[in-house]
């Protein structure tokens, strides 16, 4: 996956439209997505549109966090090059990045994660509510990675709501220049809903961020398991590119 790189705007109806109408002179194939938001991550996709619709898809619950955020009934455009058009101004910048965590929190860190005030106020009401068949899919992924590894899936779901705690009140972050950096607190099938990161609905605040993809993000965009990528909001002259 080198040199990978994916340009995310935000815009509404009218900007869209304005959109379409401009990219359509360009000779690349687009695609619509009005299921499964982290498609537009794939490599080979070089331009892609995320309805608001695709937010009440397959990921209807794990999604449930854009239903209130400043994102909702917006339309993103995620392409493999800079767009540059009027009103959409600065992207979010998504690459690849060496970086590791010098820790991750012990199961008592990641319980007190949850308990924090701004965790407990954003959190939607069906977020705790997970579904027969969403536990189904983390067992089978669970036991094709962690082999004799008991699975516990009430433990995984903890772990996922932790890993969202820690984008909206960091506990567990770097430093650049000064500069909070929060990052992903477990491995990509003790996290969820990792879109919910690389495209800015949680976790907007911060600069710079480093995001380690879902399992749906492994599956459906083809992302690496466990690999850390630096989702950027704006190129700040105080924050050094990378910290690797």
């Amino acid at each position: 996956m080198s040199e990978y790189k994916k340009y995310c705007y935000w815009l509404d109806s009218n900007s869209l439209k304005k959109a379409r109408e401009s990219l359509k002179k360009i000779d690349i194939e687009s695609i619509d997505e009005d299921r499964i938001p982290c498609r537009v991550l794939r490599t080979s996709m070089e331009i892609g549109y995320v309805a608001p619709a695709a937010w009440e898809g397959f990921c209807k619950r794990r999604t449930s966090w854009h239903r209130k955020s400043q994102k909702a009934r917006k339309f993103l455009i995620v392409s493999s090059f800079p767009v540059g058009l009027p009103d959409f101004g600065n992207p979010i910048i998504i690459t690849e990045s060496n970086f590791r965590p010098d820790k991750f929190p012990t199961h008592e860190e990641i319980a007190q994660l949850i308990q924090t005030e701004e965790y407990q106020r954003e959190k939607p009401p069906e977020w705790d509510k997970p579904d027969p068949l969403e536990k189904d899919f983390y067992q089978r992924w669970f036991e094709r990675q962690q082999g004799k590894e008991p699975f516990d899936f009430d433990q995984i779901l903890l772990s996922h709501s932790a890993n969202h705690a820690n984008f909206l009140d960091p506990k567990f972050f770097v430093t650049l220049n000064g500069a909070k950096v929060p990052y992903s607190i477990a491995d990509s099938i003790h996290v969820c809903s990792s879109c919910l990161e690389f495209f800015n609905i949680l976790g907007n605040q911060w600069p710079v961020k480093y995001v380690v993809p879902c399992i749906g993000a492994v599956k459906f965009a083809g992302l690496p398991m466990n690999h850390y990528f630096e989702v950027r909001a704006y190129r700040d002259k105080n924050i050094n590119k990378s910290s690797d």
